[in-house]
């Protein structure tokens, strides 16, 4: 019986074998790209657990609190709990501020964070991404020392926007750097113009008053740019990568005041938005087990001088964690019918 089972062994697995790089060629060709460079696991399931800190700091000019400097709105939970499932084109992702932080003092404010992502490929190399963020509770804080000096835990900010964006290099792998369901196999670069759009809407939440005050603030972002990443291939097992995106863009906004019986509504002047986004990584891959950290930074500049207006900047770590599971036949039957359908 066990030499049976020997023979059966030995049978099954280079046939399993075959089929999986039959699978991987017929990806490859169909998708115009050099098995030399990138390994997709079109047949796997990802899981990915992260600890983050992509939290947002507001800057609002001439508020009044600071000397008519620049006031810093900062979230006082630093950290973000995301979980995320990618399979072939789709990514879904969800995080949450759980309570890692301990009150440090009667000037914290109360923040919950709540991001939800859908992202996919439309094609091989045109991707788009879809999300959604609220951050409620900040501290508003000095700009010479980051001391907090008043809490605000009604202040609330949504978020809603997307960014589409094309991987000019096919051998390039962005899936290897962003959801790991792919492998960069020998390093290489890609150009990668986007465009990024966006609106925030900020809510003060202020109590009932017979004084006007800023009730809220609208704003709506469409930002260009001309990026440039490139993987590195450390060796089998490790990875790093590099990008950098310049971009300019325009910024309106719209002001609401109101003392509870009326309100007035004004209209900012259209601005220029120059930013910055860099990134860096440095991932761990074996057959199935993954993981890795990233670090990003942001920086939007707009011409924003004399109004309130909402202008954010972000440096913010990861460290994620995941696996590769084998995909589950039902559903497999779903996406490859989407597939054929749309061509993806």
């Amino acid at each position: 019986m066990r030499n049976l089972l020997n023979v059966l062994i030995l049978l099954y697995y280079p046939i399993s074998l075959a089929q999986e790089k039959e699978g991987e060629i017929k990806h490859a060709l169909s998708h115009k790209y050099n098995l030399d460079y990138r390994l997709n696991y079109f047949d796997k399931m990802i899981f990915k657990v992260d600890i983050n800190s992509d939290v947002d700091n507001f800057y609002i000019p001439k508020l009044n609190y600071t000397d008519n400097k620049k006031s810093i709105f900062s979230p006082d939970e630093k950290l973000k709990l995301r979980f995320s499932f990618d399979y072939k084109f789709l990514g879904i992702s969800y995080s949450f501020s759980p309570d890692f932080i301990p009150e440090l003092n009667n000037k914290r404010a109360n923040t919950k964070t709540l991001d939800l992502s859908f992202k996919f490929f439309y094609s091989d190399r045109l991707r788009q991404e879809v999300t959604y963020k609220r951050v409620k509770g900040f501290s508003l804080r000095n700009p010479d020392n980051q001391n907090p000096i008043e809490v605000f835990d009604d202040l609330e900010i949504n978020t809603i926007g997307g960014k589409t964006f094309y991987i000019t290099n096919n051998n390039f792998s962005y899936r290897a750097y962003e959801s790991q369901t792919e492998r960069q196999i020998k390093s290489a670069g890609s150009f990668m113009p986007s465009l990024t759009y966006f609106i925030n809407n900020l809510y003060t939440n202020n109590p009932n008053s017979t004084d006007q005050y800023l009730e809220r603030i609208k704003s709506v972002d469409f930002i260009f740019q001309l990026g440039y990443m490139y993987n590195y291939v450390i060796n089998k097992t490790w990875f790093a990568t590099g990008g950098l995106h310049p971009g300019i863009g325009i910024h309106d906004s719209k002001n609401y005041y109101t003392n509870n019986q009326e309100s007035i509504s004004f209209d900012n002047k259209i601005k220029w938005n120059y930013n910055l986004d860099l990134n860096f990584s440095l991932g761990y891959n074996h057959e199935n087990f993954f993981s890795g950290i990233r670090i990003n930074y942001k920086n939007y500049q707009y011409d924003s001088k004399v109004i309130a207006d909402i202008m954010n900047s972000n440096f913010n770590s990861v460290f994620f964690i995941g696996y590769r599971f084998n995909e589950v036949k039902k559903v497999k039957k779903v996406f490859e019918k989407i597939e054929n359908q749309f061509g993806i």
